[in-house]
């Protein structure tokens, strides 16, 4: 009977794998659709820019011409009430050149509605490369999940009954996973990428125009340290959100008080900050998670609970570090919203709070009523003993 199961599980590692490579293969010729897409979208930001250049010329055109046109309606009426005045050469003057910035006044005004169109059709056709890539991200994102739990543990999977505990949890942490990658590509793709290659072409351009006018090419090298300066500053952005660095150089407690004094200019939120200095034996990994923890329950702060005060107290023993976070928000049902979360994968950040502290062996508690506000209290173990010790049931 167990050689059976045995020659059983075999065969389905089998299928397992001729659909894997299937989906992986699928999921390149995706990723490819993708690329040819993105192409498209840059092609469609260079016409809109172009367009867009092109109709403020004929606005500012067709304002100029409009002011001139009314200017002759009044020389006209003018000439028509005291036509005694003038000579027959001054009057037919005046009706040809009135006519003939009327004439232009009208075509001017077509090709500002012409030009209006085909921005308005750019704009829905990039809206609509926007949204297509969106799409096909979102089923990349679930091929990949699909992926990671098909080359996961077969018997793993065959043995899990539950579908709603932790493989269920699992699978949501991936997809938040997956959604934070497609986030920093896509930062990646729309920032410093683009600067970088606005910054090569400006390479090219500063090499034509210095052989023909330094002063201009000068201007232009200007312009190109600019743009580089610009990609470089999100590149930093984007590495400080995946690690700041000021945890390394200045240490937990001032990273926070920067993080603090930088939500509370962004949200006008009055947040307290209380904190015990960081001792060297609070092992690296658990001060990363209390920066991250603090920062994602801030994002859900400013998101849903409109809160005006907030306070963060950060304090530690021999044992363990303890932070208490709190609000006088609108609050909510803690019960019914974590139920949510799990079926529905309604909000990652807390999934991905609740994740960090269990697998670091800590503990986490959200106390919270509607109208009264929330409190987040979480205790982590400050170092590698104390969780080797929690493994072991010390």
């Amino acid at each position: 009977m167990a050689d059976k199961v045995e020659v059983d599980i075999s065969l389905i590692s089998e299928i397992n794998k001729k659909i894997i490579g299937e989906i992986d293969s699928s999921r390149e010729q995706i990723l490819d659709i993708i690329d040819s897409i993105r192409n498209e979208q840059e092609s469609l930001k260079m016409q809109l820019i172009h367009i867009k250049n092109e109709t403020a010329r004929v606005i500012n055109e067709v304002d100029e011409l409009e002011k001139n046109d009314k200017m002759m309606r009044k020389r006209l009426a003018q000439v028509s009430s005291e036509f005694h005045k003038y000579t027959e050469k001054d009057i037919k003057e005046v009706y040809e050149k009135a006519s003939d910035i009327k004439v232009k006044f009208y075509t001017k005004k077509n090709e500002e509605k012409i030009l209006r169109e085909k921005r308005t059709q750019l704009e829905v056709a990039l809206k609509k490369s926007m949204k297509n890539i969106e799409n096909a991200e979102k089923i990349v994102s679930q091929i990949s999940i699909a992926l990671g739990y098909l080359e996961g543990d077969m018997y793993l999977a065959l043995g899990e009954k539950d579908k709603n505990s932790e493989m269920f949890l699992g699978i949501k942490i991936l997809e938040a996973q997956e959604d934070e990658r497609r986030r920093i590509a896509r930062d990646i793709h729309d920032g410093p990428a683009q600067h970088m290659a606005n910054a090569v072409m400006k390479v090219d351009i500063c090499d034509m125009v210095i052989q023909k006018d330094l002063k201009e090419g000068l201007k232009e090298l200007a312009s190109l340290k600019e743009s580089v300066k610009i990609a470089l500053k999100e590149v930093r952005n984007i590495i400080f959100d995946l690690r700041p660095m000021s945890l390394d150089d200045l240490g937990l407690n001032d990273t926070l008080q920067e993080m603090i004094e930088s939500m509370t200019r962004e949200s006008q939120m009055d947040i307290k900050l209380t904190l015990k200095p960081i001792k060297e034996e609070i092992e690296p990994i658990i001060q990363v998670a209390v920066y991250r923890i603090i920062q994602e329950v801030f994002n859900n702060i400013k998101k849903h609970s409109k809160a005006k005060h907030a306070e963060v107290k950060l304090d530690f023993g021999t044992q363990y570090i303890t932070l208490v976070i709190s609000d006088d928000g609108i609050g909510f049902n803690v019960e019914e919203t974590l139920k949510h979360v799990k079926t529905k994968a309604s909000s990652y950040g807390l999934i991905g709070i609740f994740d960090r502290v269990h697998q670091l062996l800590g503990k986490i508690e959200i106390k919270s009523s509607q109208g009264i506000g929330t409190t987040y209290s979480v205790k982590l173990p400050i170092n590698g003993e104390v969780i080797r010790d929690e493994k072991r049931g010390y």
